[in-house]
């Protein structure tokens, strides 16, 4: 029914320090014709290590001729001195039709004592041959796991918000703002959520509680018996010093379960810190 492609690309910087969007599009081509894309870690006008700015969202575009795509900003700032608005997050590219799309800024819980950053969700529903289908990508916090829980609980929130939006949409409808929004109570929630499955994170996501719906771990679901895939720190050492891990998830609803079909991780390229994976869903 569809296939869906998830990576932190890191601005398209790979382990040998080369930036590279086409090499991240080559890589995903190699694995896959996905209908949707999700990357993480995409900027605009931010300056990169090899001292350029550049428009990922512009270049990104040029990049996957035949995708719409849908670029969630956590930040959007005029640093002084520049001409440009700086921005940082994530995109959707799809290629099937992107009935609604929305950004959701995370929560930032105060704390000093380490370097963070905004955190969001993109969020969109596509339009399928069977049903319409939301996928969300995000990308949360480093070094704060009081951040991330909070990121965590409000992902779970926005999830609630959508099942009763789509279950129980408003009976006054007018033109324009108040007409009808398409949103699906069918989810795949995708991205490098920086935490690994026997967290608190993980655990408050994929667990029932607060009397919120659980998530459930494609890559479990599919795998029971065995250890997720490592999405990261197989090549980089520096950044990830205790070795191959999995910090990058696909989530989906429980009504959605039984459509994962697979989910295979990249464990060969380098082109980020971080490994791409697909998830496929098949039709009932």
């Amino acid at each position: 029914m569809i296939q869906v492609l998830s990576w932190n690309v890191q601005n398209g910087e790979g382990v040998d320090g080369v930036i590279s969007l086409e090499r991240i599009a080559d890589t995903i081509f190699s694995m896959s014709n996905p209908e949707v894309i999700c990357l993480q870690e995409v900027s605009r006008n931010c300056k990169l290590k090899d001292g350029t700015q550049p428009d990922q969202l512009n270049q990104l575009s040029n990049i996957f001729k035949g995708y719409e795509p849908f670029f969630g900003a956590a930040y959007d700032v005029l640093r002084t001195g520049e001409s440009q608005r700086e921005q940082f997050g994530n995109i959707i590219l799809s290629k099937l039709p992107v009935l609604s799309s929305f950004n959701h800024i995370l929560p930032q819980p105060t704390d000093n004592s380490f370097r963070h950053m905004p955190r969001q969700v993109t969020e969109v529903t596509v339009k399928t041959q069977q049903f319409p289908v939301c996928i969300m990508t995000t990308h949360l916090e480093y070094g704060s796991q009081t951040q991330r829980l909070a990121q965590a609980k409000r992902i779970l929130d926005i999830k609630d918000d959508i099942d009763q939006l789509s279950l129980n949409p408003a009976t006054v409808q007018e033109p324009g703002p108040y007409a009808k929004l398409e949103r699906s109570n069918k989810l795949i929630l995708c991205g490098d959520f920086n935490f690994e499955s026997n967290s608190s994170e993980y655990e408050l996501l994929t667990n029932e509680s607060h009397n919120q719906e659980a998530l459930v771990d494609s890559w479990s679901h599919l795998n029971p018996n065995d250890e997720h895939a490592p999405t990261c720190g197989i090549f980089d050492k520096k950044q990830w010093p205790d070795g191959a891990h999995c910090r990058d998830f696909a989530f989906v609803s429980s009504n959605l379960k039984n459509n994962v079909d697979s989910m295979v991780v990249n464990e060969e390229t380098d082109a980020s810190d971080h490994q791409p994976f697909v998830i496929s869903l098949k039709g009932n």
